[in-house]
């Protein structure tokens, strides 16, 4: 038995078995241009999503590149920096060795003029006692009109026999030591010879490792994408150096003043610290955008343009706790003034001072260089109390 009915516009046909739907050509149609445009769809997203994973891997890829230019600069920064390290220390050794042998060449000339003076007396004195021997010291003795006269004549050749032995003896052990100090000058400028060759190499090198950081510091300005990467790194090591100063701070607390020897604690001297380096300042503590590159950070310190090789005062007196290189700062300096209260230094050229060491306010300690610095010599300075950075500005005198 065969039933028709109508359903929505569907004509449905039920048999004894069940019921079939049979639906308009039209609507087969257009059913089948959807499944058509799905498959399109989903081969378009496959492309899509073909085409991101591409995208993301030449991304990747790219960031690791820059990444990698960042390292290498930081290297190349480092190894200049040895470099320079190098260089300085063979250049107090060589001034060492002159010093050396400008006292050793004198105490030779010294040495060369009194064995003449002896020899002149000498010579002398071996003439008088020939004609001694030619006319007899029996005859000098025998001549005396007393006995009185007699001894004193007898004691008289006795005490130029023994000066004149004296001498003879000054005379040979100076003739030694000129030999001696001769043989320490001759390898004193030996080794200042070998030292001025190794300095020379260290020269030569330290030019290298410099065009080496020059082109990789040039490609980085160039580059929006190695500045990009190098904001990065710079976010990267300022939050190491909190780390560390948390670390520092997490130590026993100093008992500052006394052990410095300054009349007041460090707090006493807000807004009336001096700079700790002649120079302009250029960039300020707090949150800042790059307007380039639209990029927003915060700078826990202080920058401080001035000229290479400018000498860096400690603000006030306090213990050195960190004196070494410290990646994205160059070379940095951590002086504890006690009270949980730093001060913080970098991007130094050559520090004078170790941690352990003690320091006053207002002592030269270091010089500026460009160590860590992308934008060339400046002095980095931070002021901080139990690890939290403080504005400097706040700090410093208003001058």
């Amino acid at each position: 038995m065969k039933t028709r009915k109508k359903y929505m516009g569907f004509r449905i046909i039920c048999l004894a078995v069940g019921c079939l739907l049979i639906l308009p050509a039209g609507q087969i149609l257009k059913a089948q241009d959807q499944s058509s445009q799905i498959e399109e769809i989903k081969k378009k997203a496959k492309d899509i999503n073909r085409k991101i994973e591409k995208r993301k891997a030449k991304i990747q890829k790219f960031t690791h590149r820059e990444s990698d230019i960042i390292y290498r600069l930081n290297q190349a920064d480092r190894v200049l920096n040895q470099s320079r390290k190098r260089v300085s220390a063979l250049g107090r050794e060589i001034s060492r060795i002159e010093k050396k042998i400008t006292e050793t060449t004198m105490a030779s000339e010294n040495l060369m003029q009194q064995i003449k003076v002896n020899e002149k007396y000498v010579a002398s004195r071996m003439v008088a006692l020939y004609k001694l021997n030619w006319l007899g010291k029996f005859h000098i003795l025998a001549s005396a009109e007393s006995l009185h006269e007699l001894l004193q004549r007898k004691t008289a050749i006795e005490r130029i026999l023994t000066y004149d032995q004296k001498v003879i003896k000054e005379l040979m052990d100076n003739r030694l030591d000129l030999k001696t100090v001769q043989s320490q000058l001759e390898a004193q400028r030996d080794t200042k010879r070998r030292r001025a060759v190794e300095y020379q190499k260290q020269i030569d090198q330290m030019a290298i490792e410099r065009r080496k950081r020059s082109k990789l510091l040039a490609y980085v300005r160039k580059k929006k994408s190695a500045q990009l990467a190098a904001i990065e790194s710079l976010k990267q090591a300022a939050q190491n150096l909190d780390e560390k100063m948390k670390n520092l701070s997490a130590g026993p607390t100093t008992k500052a003043p006394e052990e410095f020897t300054a009349s007041e604690p460090f707090r006493a001297y807000k807004g009336l610290l001096k700079m700790p380096v002649k120079g302009k300042i250029v960039s300020l503590f707090g949150k800042f955008k790059n307007i380039q590159y639209k990029v927003l950070n915060f700078r826990s310190g202080i920058e401080i343009q001035t000229e290479r090789g400018e000498p860096i005062q400690a603000v006030y007196a306090g213990k050195i706790l960190y004196a070494d290189w410290f990646k994205g700062y160059g070379n940095m300096i951590i002086i504890d003034h006690g009270e949980n209260y730093y001060t913080v230094y970098a991007h130094i050229e050559e520090a004078f001072k170790t941690a352990g060491d003690v320091v006053e306010a207002g002592e030269v300690m270091a010089t500026v260089g460009d160590t860590g610095s992308i934008t060339g010599p400046k002095l980095y300075f931070e002021v901080r109390h139990h690890g939290k950075p403080l504005d400097p500005m706040q700090w410093l005198e208003k001058s």
